[in-house]
């Protein structure tokens, strides 16, 4: 994000020696909506969920459990059983990336339209099938055929299809990064100061990205590359707001908004602002095999229910929350270093 905007401060998008956005491929679509507005709309009579976790991933104001469980069938397409796809009607074993053939088209990088293919790399060690070749199959048994029918057997066959067909604007018709003249705005935080008096950050895991491979016990394993901790979540306080609080390294505080509150250890870092809390997202997770499962915290259902007004995406910065020890150190903060820094009598009598 930060090249991107100071390649567009400086006029190189699409310049010499800059960055090309690629102009990408028009497939007719239904309109997308984002899952506010669908939960909004009322169950569903039929729910597919494929790569998806929102009850682990959305804030608790959006009530997703709610809405699942007003749906009347909810399929699924996954490998383990996860937060989200617990509630469904039925499971269906799908492939890992590994397994199955993928597609992908870069954003940028290119000035003229690429897409990509590649096939498995290992065969399916157990009896799973693709999402698409499910899908096309059930394509073909609706009693109400589709208006176009789909005219591949697999997803394969599909991808190896020639994409002639495919309408790809001119890399003109295509408006460049930048060219609307940003516009600065305050900063509009959920949630009264005087009540919640610090900024809440939770920020993308090292090891977990937004969740969706805390189940991998190796991924638990490797050490956070700032805090070394490991097996674990916690709350980062600066040094001067922990001391005014008394708060210690490793204590369990209450990390509290508008819409949930969460307990969690401590870890003290001069490297974050006095009047932020941050934390990792990735642990928390209810159902996610038994590496994951009821360890650590999830930060997510804190946020208050806020999108951002260009892309309709959740405003992961944009809460105010309070804090407040509730115990001292418990052990439940693991760290591979043993502590955050070397403290000044660590070193005396040393040579």
């Amino acid at each position: 994000l930060a090249v991107n905007a100071l390649t567009a401060l400086l006029g190189s998008v699409r310049a010499d020696g800059g960055v090309s956005f690629m102009p990408q491929a028009v497939v007719p679509a239904a309109p997308a909506r984002t899952l506010p507005a669908l939960i909004a709309a009322g169950p569903p009579q039929l729910l597919l969920l494929d790569e998806a976790n929102p009850v682990f991933g959305a804030p608790a104001a959006w009530k997703v459990e709610g809405w699942l469980r007003a749906v009347p069938f909810i399929a699924a397409f996954g490998s383990f059983v996860d937060d989200t796809n617990v509630f469904a009607d039925v499971i269906l074993p799908d492939h890992s990336f590994l397994e199955s053939w993928v597609d992908s088209a870069p954003e940028s990088g290119a000035t003229q339209f690429v897409a990509t293919v590649a096939g498995p790399v290992s065969r399916p060690l157990y009896d799973t099938r693709p999402m698409p070749d499910v899908l096309l199959d059930v394509s073909r048994r609706l009693k109400q055929p589709l208006a176009s029918p789909l005219p591949w057997q697999t997803f394969e066959e599909m991808l190896q299809t020639p994409a002639e067909a495919l309408t790809v604007p001119p890399a003109s018709a295509t408006p460049p990064a930048g060219s609307v003249p940003a516009v600065w705005r305050a900063p509009e935080l959920a949630g009264d100061a005087a009540e919640f008096p610090f900024h809440f950050l939770p920020f993308a895991s090292q090891a977990f990205a937004d969740g969706s491979v805390a189940h991998l016990p190796w991924l638990q394993e490797l050490p956070d590359p700032l805090t070394t901790a490991m097996w674990s979540t916690w709350v980062e306080l600066n040094v001067a707001t922990a001391t005014r609080l008394g708060i210690a390294d490793g204590d369990i505080v209450e990390v509290r908004s508008a819409q949930a509150s969460l307990q969690a250890p401590v870890v003290i870092s001069p490297g974050i602002g006095p009047e932020t809390v941050a934390m990792p997202v990735g642990q928390g997770h209810e159902h996610f095999t038994r590496y994951a499962s009821g360890r650590g915290a999830n930060p997510l259902p804190l946020l208050a229910p806020a999108v951002e007004a260009a892309t309709g995406t959740l405003a992961w910065a944009a809460t105010r929350v309070a804090v407040r020890k509730v115990a001292d150190a418990d052990g439940s903060l693991i760290l591979f270093a043993g502590a955050t820094r070397e403290r000044p009598d660590h070193t005396k009598g040393r040579g």
